[in-house]
């Protein structure tokens, strides 16, 4: 089990060094959040709505053209961020859900657009291209439903 947990974490880091600097200062502020609302693990919500609030992120420029209502998407995940568990004076793991969707976006930042370095728009794509990932999204607001994963 120890075996599994230590290759599991070197992944995880690897990963996390895939991320261009937005990126990782919202992964960063999304553990950071989750610690600060007492919520025990990281979740993805927590990380997209870190990349939503990024200035400059690629994610902005995809949320205004695909006409997304700010104002709700906020509200939306405000209200999907309070529904979480809390309490917990310390955060005992992060989502899987993250750590796929990084892991979607460095396949796809490799191979569809020919770079190393996973920036927020290849996360977001990589979350609307992926089934489980999409379906959390459209859980967490139905405003994500507006963008067009393969324009």
């Amino acid at each position: 089990m120890e075996q599994r947990r230590s290759s599991q974490s070197f992944k995880r880091k690897e990963l996390v060094g895939k991320l261009n600097p937005i990126c990782l200062r919202a992964f960063k502020a999304a553990a950071d959040t989750a610690k600060l609302r007492g919520n025990p693990y990281v979740e993805l919500v927590h990380f997209i709505e870190q990349l939503v609030l990024s200035e400059r992120s690629d994610v902005q420029l995809i949320l205004a053209d695909a006409g997304v209502d700010a104002s709700r998407l906020t509200a939306d995940m405000t209200r999907a961020v309070d529904k979480l568990p809390y309490g917990a004076t310390s955060i005992e793991e992060f989502s899987d859900h993250i750590f796929h969707a990084i892991q979607e976006a460095w396949g796809l930042a490799g191979l569809e657009f020919s770079v190393e370095e996973v920036r927020s728009a290849h996360i977001l794509l990589a979350c609307l291209k992926t089934p489980v990932l999409e379906g959390l999204l459209s859980k967490i607001s139905g405003e994500f439903d507006k963008i067009d994963a393969q324009a």
